[in-house]
């Protein structure tokens, strides 16, 4: 037994022995041994950006090495040709969180590239590319950048800070107090917009307006726009023609396409989920701002004669409902998800208690959550002080700013 004994202990002295060697010959050394090759597009590859029907462009490359073979991770460069990647036009990581040997790019974002390379709407010019290879504190652009040729569409790639219109069809008469648009953003996971799309909600009626990119005649990047006969958006002093019939609509100009549309939004109404009633009847006032001034809401209980069947608790969740163009139902609400303790907007937190005072400051943030959210989706809850209180009730379409709601009690 002894000798048994002996001899495993011997053999694991042995065996800590070589795992020991084996740590000893590993040397930590994550510096770039070999960068690797630019495969697709290949250079000199022309691209015709279509941004309404094109499919996302994949750039792909070989893997580099580092020589202890540790993770690399990529960045693709964009430059003018002969650049030396240095002050780039356009970086970002590949796929994966910088971990994939790919790139997937949008038609819209190629197109913004082509345009800070200098390349005009309907031409065709060169941009270069390289990929960034990094180790550790080690970084090492592939040794052989490729060249692309982009051919551009019509339409804007790189947009102002706000869009405006003014004239007899709208809501102001002159370029200082133009109605602005502001560019929106992918924030809800229904959303789906490319850039250079910008928005307003405002009054409309039969007359002339002008499109401009700044309420400033007088700077020196002042632009202005027409609505050509095709539909399309282009430089120019002209006026163009409205021809709907009044009231409030829903305006976005796509620079991206050269496009504009008109939809009417109409009979907003701030209502109950847990029972549908409606509380308030919000009209247009002007400025981007929709008010009623005479809502009553007493919050339910299971007492309560409208209250359905299956509450056994006090309620009083609720969001918007209104009509969108030619009778589809569609609805504006919170960030919430429909249990209400999780955002649906990336960087909010969820906010599931009566706002008492102790609301984030974007809790009234309001979103288009368009016609097919869920039943409890983007619910508010009232405060306390509103339980059986008379009040106003505002949402204001920003278009500097974040769309929001105002709820306020009458004395």
């Amino acid at each position: 037994m002894k000798t048994i004994l002996k001899s495993f202990l011997t053999l694991m002295v042995l065996s800590m022995t070589l795992i020991s060697c084996d740590n000893d010959d590993y040397t930590l050394d994550p510096e770039i041994a070999l960068t690797g090759s630019l495969e697709s597009p290949s250079s000199s590859e022309t691209i015709a950006i279509d941004l309404e029907n094109g499919d996302n462009i994949i750039f792909s490359w070989t893997p580099a090495q580092a020589n202890d073979g540790g993770t690399i991770l990529y960045t693709i460069k964009f430059d003018m040709p002969g650049g030396d990647f240095s002050d780039p036009i356009y970086t970002s990581p590949s796929d994966n969180g910088g971990g994939a040997t790919t790139f997937t790019m949008s038609t819209s974002r190629l197109n913004i590239i082509a345009a800070e390379a200098g390349i005009q709407q309907l031409e065709t010019g060169d941009v270069a590319w390289t990929v960034e290879a990094s180790s550790s504190y080690f970084r090492e652009n592939f040794a052989e950048p490729a060249t692309l040729s982009l051919m551009r569409p019509e339409g804007l790639a790189i947009f102002p800070e706000y869009m405006y219109v003014y004239g007899s069809a709208t809501e102001a008469s002159d370029i200082p107090n133009a109605v602005a648009f502001k560019q929106i953003s992918n924030q809800l996971p229904n959303d789906n917009f490319q850039p250079g799309v910008f928005e307003s909600v405002t009054r409309l009626s039969p007359g002339e307006f002008y499109i401009v990119n700044g309420n400033n005649a007088s700077a020196e990047d002042f632009t202005q726009y027409y609505i050509n006969s095709e539909g399309k958006i282009r430089s120019g002093d002209d006026p163009t023609t409205f021809d709907m019939e009044e009231g409030v609509y829903r305006v976005r100009m796509d620079l991206a396409k050269a496009t504009i549309s008109f939809t009417e939004i109409s009979n907003i109404q701030l209502y109950i989920l847990a029972n549908q009633a409606v509380k308030a009847d919000l009209e247009y006032v002007g400025n981007h701002t929709f008010e009623a001034t005479n809502a009553y809401f007493e919050f339910l209980t299971p007492e309560s004669p409208d209250a359905p069947d299956w509450l056994g608790w006090e309620e009083e969740r609720y969001r918007y409902q209104f009509q969108l163009g030619d009778g589809q139902v569609s609805y504006l609400g919170s960030m919430h998800n429909e249990a209400m303790n999780a955002s649906l907007v990336p960087g909010l937190e969820a906010y599931n208690g009566r706002p008492n005072g102790g609301e984030p400051e974007y809790y009234n943030n309001t979103y288009f959550l368009g016609p097919d959210a869920g039943y409890w989706q983007g619910a508010w809850k009232f405060p306390d002080a509103l339980n059986g209180a008379n009040f106003t009730v505002r949402i204001v379409f920003d278009p500097k700013a974040e769309n929001y709601y105002q709820v306020l009690i009458q004395e």
